[in-house]
């Protein structure tokens, strides 16, 4: 199984990629790429969620805790007082932090269902429908984000899939074949509840229509992609030899 290092590491490559892509795709502006990255990290963290013992899994639900509590005070800001949104801010992150959490301890288990291909659904689905609903996005905005999560969340479980082979050895770990799974084989309540809740999450989704078909990459020119490609390089390549030459004003070199 890939350490925490490893999945950060991981999430932060992929998230990277995967927001370039669609930013030379044209599929998000310059300002979204940011967050879009930071859902990406986030997401391939997320399947240790069932992990009670794990610091990074505390720090996880910390910053869960403090996300969901400004989502839900942040349009609430012109209907209560500013105690009153206090309130309800510590209200959300105390739930969510130590209510959320115990009831996660007590009720899954490490590479159960949460490391599983429903898991990836439930957690990408959830992210469609809070950006939707709550953080009040465009459909095509609100299912990127969940995108981004998938992918982030689809790393995690890659990454606990190749660290099950010993390539040295030529064998299999006993894990292997517990992460990148259809649902959870050891118990069936689980799935069964997952898959309840990834359908009901399905059901108040946005109408994706419209982002499948920008999504389409067979519409994309591979030529405007190509000269989209490179004039990201060409400007980074400008802003290296600017910061390049401001430091030799700066510092002369003998």
């Amino acid at each position: 199984m890939a350490n925490f290092q490893t999945h950060l590491n991981g999430g932060i490559l992929a998230s990277a990629a995967a927001t370039l892509g669609l930013h030379m795709g044209g599929m998000v502006q310059g300002g979204q790429t940011l967050p879009l990255f930071a859902l990406g990290v986030i997401g391939s963290l997320l399947p240790d969620i069932d992990s009670d013992t794990s610091k990074p899994v505390n720090a996880l639900f910390s910053v869960l805790g403090a996300g969901l509590a400004f989502a839900m005070t942040l349009p609430l800001m012109d209907c209560f007082q500013p105690l009153e949104l206090t309130l309800i801010w510590v209200g959300v992150f105390l739930c969510v932090r130590y209510g959320f959490f115990e009831i996660f301890t007590r009720f899954t288990v490490h590479r159960g269902i949460w490391h599983s291909w429903l898991g990836i659904a439930a957690a990408s689905l959830a992210t469609v429908d809070i950006a939707y609903w709550i953080w009040e996005q465009p459909p095509e905005s609100a299912w990127t984000a969940g995108l981004m999560v998938g992918i982030g969340y689809f790393t995690h479980l890659f990454l606990d899939e190749v660290y099950s082979v010993d390539l040295f050895n030529s064998r299999l770990k006993r894990s292997f074949g517990t992460a990148l799974k259809p649902f959870s084989l050891d118990d069936r309540w689980s799935s069964l509840s997952m898959l309840a809740v990834v359908l009901a999450l399905a059901w108040v989704a946005p109408d994706a229509r419209g982002w499948v078909e920008r999504m389409d990459l067979g519409t994309l020119d591979p030529n405007r992609l190509a000269d989209l490609f490179w004039d990201q390089v060409s400007s980074a390549r400008a802003l290296v030899g600017d910061w390049w030459s401001r430091l030799q004003r700066m510092l002369p070199l003998g």
